[in-house]
Formats: structure tokens, sequence, C-alpha cells
């Protein structure tokens, strides 16, 4: 139940704080006097839009802040809580801040919210019902949902709603993924061809620059090796080999050290490259030996060559290991072309399984619908017959369609008669405005110990009615507050009397400043309250004793 609301710099609210109590709340007040902004104000912690114009002053935050108790056995309100990872207690305190640029932030417990988990638990805390709300019932989902408030299963008809959105999901991903199968299997061949082209060419890193040296080599060899053997010959052979001069060398300057020690750095030297000079002429002749023309080798390395050339032009590389990249990218395409194959089959089971529940959920709400639908129209009967329509004929065409949406597969026409000699037809071209307000109020007070709520609101629903009717919805709406929180913004003095606290809400000008306040009623007060209600501007001794007289019954 709601148990105080705050509201600040808003519209034309300064600083307003109101604590409510079980039962029925009344609410009074002249017409323009502010009932619609606390109404409005309201509707911003229970997750309605809300912008900069509402600000009383335009350079300071407005602040809505709304304190709720909630029944230890509501479980959808802890289920909502854990669906959001939102930390849940049975003490909710609800904020709205609308800044100066237009923009809010919500807050429940302190902790910020979405606006759209505001407005789900809005949902679920309060059911504000105003003239409007009676276009609800030209809704073709509205007298389904009544349907299942009555008959109890709104909790069946929840688990439907998230098993269809699992089956929307799962149709969703189903429907992409067989596009990407599709896809994937039109390119299947063609890239199983390219992977099995590419793994038979066994490449390896660095492969290229290694062949490319080699026949580089075996084109070059004859050069090659008569350049070696030139070497060969410099170092070892001819008129004055290099390594016999060298070795003289040597042999002179070892002589030199020997008789005096500042020369024996000349000999280390001299001994050093002789030593060089033996190794390069031992390689140049190995060298000499290892080159050799070999025309087959050739071929094949060109061969290979021309596999590399012909790949990297095919696909439009420059190396093997781009090459090699695009191997493995490849066989991963075609990796998940079988995994992706693979889990198209299990998801779509699991669609299967999903749509399979789903509809036997259906059945079962359709089954419920169908069968509380008689006790309904016959409690309506009976409720509007108390309001003044007598010979009303409600009846329900309820019928299962094909398709399946969020409340199932049902289909429910209200139609309507208030005269018993015309027969019932649709309730919105048949229903005046009075007929569907009364019946508003009938569904209400039918549905409302089954719906859950834990507070109903009534916003001005008894326009248009008075005398013995008036006094009978005031009945039915105190009968309401027997099972839940119900607020009641009134002018009829039968309903108002029928409160178990009341609140004028009227308008002051202090100061030069007009402001909306709001004023508990008791003793004396309510009775001149109720008087105003009866008699207008001028409150008269008979009118006075009316307001007692009501109040005392």
């Amino acid at each position: 139940m709601l148990y105080s609301l705050s509201i600040s710099n808003y519209a034309l609210i300064n600083v307003l704080d109101i604590e409510f109590s079980e039962g029925l709340t009344i609410i009074t007040g002249e017409t323009g006097a502010g009932k619609s902004i606390i109404l409005g104000a309201l509707s911003l912690v229970l997750g309605q839009k809300a912008d900069a114009g509402v600000l009383r002053d335009p350079a300071t935050n407005a602040v809505v802040e709304a304190c709720f108790r909630i029944p230890v056995t509501e479980n959808v309100i802890e289920q909502l809580f854990a669906g959001e990872q939102v930390d849940y207690t049975d003490e909710l305190i609800v904020r709205r801040v609308i800044y100066p640029n237009g923009k809010s932030r919500s807050f429940v417990n302190d902790q910020p919210v979405t606006l759209s988990f505001l407005r789900s638990l809005g949902t679920a805390l309060i059911d504000i019902h105003s003239q409007h709300e009676n276009l609800l019932l030209a809704d073709s989902d509205y007298p389904v949902r009544v349907a299942d408030a009555f008959a109890g299963q709104s909790q069946l008809a929840d688990e439907y709603r998230r098993k269809h959105e699992e089956v929307l999901t799962l149709a969703g991903r189903v429907r992409t993924l067989r596009t990407a199968c599709d896809q994937a299997k039109n390119e299947t061949d063609y890239l199983s061809f390219q992977y099995q082209e590419l793994q038979a060419a066994r490449l390896y890193a660095g492969e290229q620059e290694e062949l490319e040296q080699e026949l580089s080599l075996l084109e070059h060899a004859a050069e090659i090796r008569q350049s070696m053997f030139e070497l060969s010959s410099i170092f070892e052979e001819g008129e004055y080999p290099v390594l016999t001069g060298i070795k003289e060398a040597a042999r002179i300057s070892a002589s030199v050290a020997a008789r005096h020690q500042g020369f024996a750095n000349i000999s280390d030297r001299i001994d050093q490259i002789r030593i060089e000079l033996r190794d390069l002429a031992g390689e140049c002749s190995r060298s000499l030996q290892q080159v050799k023309d070999d025309p087959a080798r050739m071929a094949e390395v060109s061969g290979r060559l021309d596999t590399i050339y012909s790949l990297q032009r095919k696909h439009n590389v420059q190396t093997v290991e781009a090459l090699l990249s695009l191997e493995k990218n490849i066989g991963k395409k075609l990796e998940d072309t079988v995994n992706d194959t693979s889990r198209l089959d299990t998801l779509e089971r699991e669609l299967n399984e999903a749509t399979i529940q789903r509809n036997d959920m259906a059945s079962k709400l359709h089954k419920g619908r169908l069968e509380c639908l008689p006790d309904l129209s016959c409690q309506l009967r009976t409720r509007l017959s108390l309001l003044g329509i007598p010979d009303a004929q409600i009846e329900f065409g309820i019928r299962e369609k094909s398709a399946y949406g969020l409340l199932g597969n049902t289909g429910i026409d209200i139609r309507f008669s208030a005269n018993r000699d015309i027969p019932p037809r649709d309730l919105v071209s048949i229903a005046s405005g009075g007929e569907m307000s009364r019946l508003m109020l009938c569904i209400k007070s039918v549905i409302a110990q089954h719906a859950g709520l834990s507070t109903i609101i009534f916003d001005e629903v008894d326009l248009g009615v008075s005398g013995k009717i008036a006094d009978r919805m005031g009945t039915m709406i105190h009968q309401l507050s027997e099972h839940m929180q119900v607020l009641a913004i009134t002018h009829l003095p039968q309903v108002a009397a029928k409160g178990n606290a009341h609140y004028l809400v009227r308008k002051e000008v202090v100061e030069g400043i007009t402001e909306t306040r709001v004023l508990p009623l008791n003793g004396n007060d309510r009775v001149m309250e109720v008087a105003r209600m009866l008699s207008g501007s001028t409150i008269t001794p008979a009118a006075i004793q009316n307001a007692k007289d009501l109040l005392n019954n």
C-alpha cells in the first residue's frame, strides 16, 4: 500500500507531504484546486514521462517520493526486482527527480533504476482508474486480462508471456542462424576446394625465401664454382700462393718478436690473419665441392615456386605467411559451418519444445477464461443493477485464434445492452459514456481482489452520477477498500461520506504566490466540506444536517 507521498517544486506545489492509511481515503476540492496535479506527480513515480514544464521553479529540481509497504504474500514484485537485479525489501521508497533540462532519474531505495523498470513496478503497485481508462473497453486485449484476473490465473498468464517471449527470441535466433547456414552452404564447396588446395600445397613459414635462395644458387652454379676455384687458387696455388706468403710472414714476425718483445703484437696479428685465411681457403674448397649443376633439382624448386606464386596471385597476397593465415581462416569458416549446422539443430529442438510448452499454457489459459466468463457476466449484471442499469445484458464472445500473442491465442468480445428488449451488440458501438463508466467500475470492483494489487485510485469516475446511484457507487467503492487500499478523488458527497480518511485540496495565495495545499479533514471540518459538496458555495443549515446524516450512515 501507499503510505506517504512527498512532492516538491512541482506545478503549483512548493512542498507537500501526505500520509495515507488503509481503507478508503477521500480526496475532494473545487475544480482547479490541484487534485489532478497530485495525481500527475504520483504518476511520475509510477514511470510516466516527465519534462521541465512541470517545474514550479525552472532553476530547481522537482522531486516526487512515494513510500510503499508491500504485503508479504506479494511475489510478483519480488520476482520483478530479481529480474532487474535490484535489492528487494518490503518497504519501498520510490523517488523521481526531474532536472531543469527536462531529463530525469529514478531511484528505488536509493538504487538507480530504469524508467521501464519503474513503469513495470508502478503497474504492479497501483491501478489508477480514471474516466479516460474507459477507452480500455475498446481494446481487444483488455477483456482477456479481465478474465485472467477474475479466473485467478494472472500468474499463469505471466508465465505464458515469458514463455512466448522465449519462443520469439528462439525463433529470431533460428531465423538468423538458418540464413547464415544457407549462405555458408552456398560457399562451402568453393571454400572446401580452396582449403584442400592450400592444404595439398603443404606450405610452411619461410619456405619461399629458402626456395628463392636455392634457385638462385642452382641457376648460377657454374659462375659460383668458377669463382670459388679462382679463390682457392689464390689462397693455395699459383706462383705466389697467399697462404704460403702469409706463412713466411708469420715465421719472420715470430723471429723478430723473439728478439724484441715490442714486436710481439705484430706476430700475433699475422698469426690470426693466417688462421682466418686458412679457414677461408677451406670454405672455398668445400663450396667448390658442394655447388653442382643439378637440372632436376632446379626444375623441382622452380615448380615449387611456381605453385607458391600461383596461389599468391589467386588469393591476392604476397607471402607464404599470408597464404597460411588464409588457410587457417578458411578452415575456421568450414568448422563454423559444421558447428552452426549442429547449433541450428539444437536451437530448432529448443524452439519446438518451447512452442509446445507455450501452446499448452495458452490452452490452459483459454480453458480458464472460457469457464469463468458466465460467472463474470452474472456478477457484472448484479453490480450494474445496483448502479441503475437493472436490465443490463452482458455477453462475452470467446474464440481461439490461430496466431499466438502476449496474452495467448484467445479473443474475447464484449457485447452489451442496457435494455431488456434490445439484443446485445458490440459494447463500444452501443453503450453510452455513463454506461461504460459504470461498467468499468463494476469490472474493477469484481476483479480488484483477484488482481493482486494493494492500491487502486479512482479519479472522478463518478461524474454524471447522483442521488441513489451515487450512494450505491460509494458503497461499491467502499466495499473494495475492505480488500485493498482505495484512494478516491470525487465530487460526490455520497462517495466522500464513506471514506475512512478525508483530504481537502485547495489553492491558496501566500504573499502573492499561488500554491496547492492538502489539508486533512476531521470532525466539523469534514462536515462542512461534505455540506459544501451538497449545496455549493452557500452552505445552508439543511446541507449541514444532510452532511451529518451522510457521515453518520
